[in-house]
């Protein structure tokens, strides 16, 4: 699995842009956050789509909370990894450790689809998800699957006396037509990560999903 071959590689450079690159090097183009917004909405958009033609015995409950899973920041930024996105990145000088960040890695790999609609189409982008996909979609009945923002509340009770998380707005970033939530989960007090999204449902989870990773050995 690698990155796909664009006819327009400016288009994949700016997948790959940092904002801090960005503000470095003004004069090549903007950072990777449009290209994101479109292709979070492909990524999702095609991997209903599987799973809708491969399980017409799920409900639409159950098929969103497998959809979720699938596209969820610990996946495509596991995905980012494997076609090679961090070896790419177009960082700011002291923005280095954010190749290793899986929200970062998320991210961008959500630009690179947009990127790649913009460049070949629509029906080539489907094509190069529903390869990486596929496999995933074949195998979802198996994953056992728990909301982090429960997965989390019933860890902190079972492990940190029966405190529960809160979350705590910290900022709103970006344009109306791309808002982008940042929230703060704290557990008693202390802060055990930030999480962001296109919605406070979305934050919230990622939020959790980066306590989980602090707390569960």
């Amino acid at each position: 699995m690698d990155l796909p071959t664009f006819q327009n590689p400016a288009l994949l450079r700016q997948a790959l842009t940092h904002s801090s690159y960005a503000n470095e090097h003004p004069s090549e183009g903007p950072d990777y956050e449009r290209l994101e917004f479109l292709g979070d909405s492909i990524l999702e958009f095609v991997v209903r789509d599987l799973l809708l033609a491969r399980y017409p015995q799920i409900n639409v409950g159950e098929m969103s909370r497998r959809c979720d899973r699938l596209v969820d920041e610990p996946c495509l930024a596991k995905l980012a990894v494997e076609i090679g996105i961090p070896n790419h990145m177009r960082l700011g000088a002291g923005a280095q450790h954010e190749r290793d960040n899986p929200s970062v890695q998320a991210d961008m790999f959500e630009a690179v689809i947009g990127a790649y609609r913009l460049d070949a189409g629509i029906a080539a982008a489907y094509s190069y998800v529903e390869g990486i996909f596929n496999p995933l979609v074949k195998n979802v009945l198996k994953l056992q699957i728990i909301d982090p923002v429960t997965e989390l509340q019933e860890y902190v009770q079972a492990h940190m006396g029966g405190v529960l998380p809160g979350y705590i707005e910290k900022d709103r970033l970006g344009p109306d037509h791309a808002k982008l939530f940042v929230l703060e989960v704290q557990v008693g007090g202390t802060s055990y990560g930030l999480g962001q999204g296109r919605s406070i449902k979305e934050a919230r989870k990622n939020a959790a999903i980066e306590a989980l990773r602090r707390l569960k050995p």
